[in-house]
C-alpha cells in the first residue's frame, strides 16, 4: 500500500538560507584575515638588503663566484633561518659519520680545503689535539702557517683576542692508504664593517665544501650550500663604529681538553678547560638570523671557571653544538 506524499519537495535554498549562508561566512573569513594579519605584524620583519662589499677575494674563495660584493639580507630574515637550520641538519649528519674534527681559528679567509691530507701512522704523530693537527698541516701539507692561529681557547695564550673566523675539519674513513680524508669542510666567516661608505654592520656566514660529484682524489672541495646575513649595530642610533665597538661574535668555539693532562700544570687559564673524563670535545657557535644584531651579552660567570669564555654567547644564537672531536670512536 503506497503513502500519499502530504507536501512537495523542496530542491535548493531559498533565498533567505543563502543569504545566511553568505553573511555567515564573510563573518568567518573576515576573523581568519584580521587573525592572520595580526600574526604577520606580530612577526619581525627584514627592513632591506644590504650590497656588502666582500672583495674579489672572499667572493671567490667563499663560494667560487667572481666580483666584489654580495646583496644580503639583513637580520632578522627567516629565509636565511630555514637555510641556517638545513645546514645544522647536515653538520650534525656530516659529525656522526666522522672519525675526527678539527676547529682551527683563522684571521682572515679561508683559501685551503683538500679532500685528502698526506699523514703516516709511521711517519707522523698522534694528532689529538687542533693544535697538533695544525702543525701537521703546516709542515706535511704547506699550509701557510699564518692562516689558521696557533690559539688553545680565549685567555690561553699570550694571544687572548678570539678570532672572528674558524674552520672546521671533518674527517672520514680513507681509502688511501698514507692520507687524511676530508669529508668536508665549514668555514664561519664574520666580518665587520666600519668604512664611511660601508654598510655599518657584520657579515656573517656558515659555508660548507664538499667532494664535488666524480671528483678525482687530489680535487679541492668545493662550495655545497650555507646561508649568509648582515647584522647591523646593535645601537640603532649608531653614528660612528665606537657607538656599537663591543659588538662581535666571539668565540666561536671553545675546546675542552682530556683531564689528564692536569699531570701537567700550564696556568689556570688553560687548565681550566681540562674538564673532559674521556674525550675531548668543543662548543661550536654559529650566527643566527634570526637574531636583530651581535650587541654584547651580560657575561655572569666567574673569570676562574672555564665559562668566563663562552657565558656571554648564551642568548646570542639558537645554533649552538657539542661535538667530540673523535667522533666515530
Amino acid at each position: 500500500m503506497k503513502h500519499a506524499r502530504t507536501g512537495k519537495f523542496r530542491g535548493g535554498f531559498t533565498s533567505l538560507e543563502l543569504v545566511l549562508v553568505m553573511f555567515l561566512s564573510a563573518v568567518l573569513i573576515g576573523a581568519v584575515v584580521i587573525s592572520y594579519g595580526a600574526l604577520v605584524r606580530a612577526q619581525p620583519k627584514v627592513s632591506s638588503m644590504a650590497s656588502v662589499p666582500l672583495g674579489s677575494a672572499r667572493v671567490q674563495h667563499y663560494y667560487g663566484a667572481s666580483g666584489t660584493s654580495r646583496n644580503v639580507p639583513v637580520a632578522p630574515h627567516y629565509g636565511m633561518l630555514a637555510l641556517a637550520e638545513e645546514l645544522r641538519e647536515q653538520f650534525l649528519h656530516d659529525v656522526i659519520s666522522a672519525t675526527a674534527v678539527f676547529c682551527l681559528p683563522r684571521e682572515s679567509h679561508n683559501a685551503w680545503r683538500p679532500s685528502r691530507i698526506p699523514w703516516s701512522s709511521l711517519e707522523h704523530e698522534e694528532l689529538d689535539t687542533p693544535q697538533k693537527f695544525r702543525a701537521h698541516v703546516i709542515a706535511a701539507a704547506g699550509v701557510p702557517a699564518s692562516l689558521y692561529r696557533d690559539y688553545r681557547n680565549p685567555l690561553g695564550t699570550s694571544e687572548t683576542t678570539p678570532s672572528p673566523n674558524a674552520t672546521i675539519f671533518i674527517l672520514g674513513f680513507s681509502k688511501s692508504e698514507g692520507h687524511l680524508s676530508v669529508s668536508s669542510i665549514y668555514d664561519v666567516d664574520v666580518v665587520r664593517f666600519t668604512g664611511a661608505a660601508e654598510p655599518q654592520g657584520f657579515h656573517a656566514s656558515v659555508k660548507r665544501y664538499a667532494p664535488k660529484p666524480a671528483a678525482l682524489d687530489d680535487e679541492p672541495l668545493v662550495y655545497s650550500s650555507g646561508y649568509e646575513v648582515f647584522f647591523p649595530p646593535s645601537n640603532p642610533v649608531a653614528r660612528v663604529p665606537a657607538d656599537w665597538s663591543s659588538d662581535d661574535f666571539t668565540p666561536l668555539f671553545v675546546t675542552f681538553e682530556r683531564s689528564s693532562r692536569l699531570s701537567v700544570r700550564e696556568g689556570a687559564a688553560i687548565d681550566r678547560f681540562k674538564t673532559a673524563a674521556e674525550r675531548p670535545f668543543y662548543f661550536i657557535w654559529w650566527p643566527d638570523p634570526a637574531m636583530r644584531h651581535l650587541g654584547m651579552q651580560t657575561n655572569t660567570a666567574a673569570p676562574a671557571t672555564p665559562q668566563h669564555s663562552y657565558n656571554h654567547m648564551a642568548g646570542r644564537t639558537a645554533f649552538m653544538f657539542t661535538v667530540p672531536m673523535f667522533p666515530a670512536l
